[in-house]
């Protein structure tokens, strides 16, 4: 069966109305293409669609699969320190720069949405002790991440992008390939996406150890907040954040500007 599509070819995108679609549809265990800004994302919530993307993606089986939540979720599964958070928050919240975030999560009392997931679901959305959460930017995303918080059962939802294996972002629907279009039962159709100038996926960062684990889209802007408004928290890890050889910046001031 072929996939819907929101809006309607010319119809102008409404958030509210497309994320509740979006929500409801994975909600009855369907898989979904969504915007972000650093490209078009295969979303789902339930094991048998973590399968779904994995065959449309030619993905081997038992690949790890990331959670697309929330800073709340962020806030409520991971375990960092009090400063760590606030960092995220700005990040995230304050300056709306989505960021995959890598941390701990207490494997010995499982938080409800994780003991919520079957084993095969939980094994693939973690790695060892870590899981890996991508609070996104973004109108859309936003509200889609809200209904999740409000859901009374503590859905999930699983992201990777809408692509071939191997192939590399697509920030227009009309460049997925085809085989991955037709295993979806909605599609949200946005327009081109802002970062495709970088043809790179969302940054991921290990904010226990404070690297950066994928300079993504957008990693001089990283860069230039870690290092303007969190060098404290770098130093006490012995961090130093190189430039991206391909956007180079100057290095930002650090007082009296």
């Amino acid at each position: 069966m072929a996939p819907r599509f929101i809006p309607e070819q010319g119809t102008a995108p409404n958030v509210p109305r497309d994320a509740k679609q979006t929500y409801d549809t994975l909600k009855n265990g369907g898989v979904v293409i969504i915007p972000t800004d650093v490209g078009y994302a295969l979303l789902t919530s339930t094991q048998a669609g973590v399968q779904r993307i994995f065959s449309a993606k030619d993905r081997r089986a038992g690949h790890n699969i990331g959670i697309i939540g929330t800073y709340k979720q962020h806030r409520e599964i991971h375990v960092l320190s009090e400063a760590k958070f606030e960092m995220t928050r700005v990040l995230t919240e304050d300056m709306a720069m989505i960021v995959g975030i890598i941390a701990k999560y207490n494997t010995e009392n499982l938080h409800p949405r994780l003991a919520a997931l079957d084993p095969a679901t939980l094994l693939q959305v973690t790695k060892g002790d870590t899981v890996s959460i991508a609070v996104p930017e973004g109108p859309f995303l936003r509200e889609l991440g809200r209904l999740c918080d409000d859901d009374p059962t503590g859905m999930l939802m699983f992201g990777t992008s809408a692509n071939l294996t191997g192939q590399g972002q697509r920030f227009r629907v009309e460049d997925i390939e085809p085989k991955v279009i037709d295993a979806v039962d909605l599609v949200v159709d946005y327009g081109l996406q802002k970062w495709q100038v970088y043809k790179r996926g969302g940054m991921n960062f290990d904010a226990e150890n404070m690297r950066v684990l994928r300079k993504g889209a957008g990693y001089e802007v990283f860069r230039d907040r870690m290092l303007r408004w969190f060098p404290h928290l770098l130093e006490e890890a012995g961090v130093t954040m190189e430039e991206d050889p391909e956007c180079q910046t100057s290095e930002p001031k650090t007082a009296g500007y």
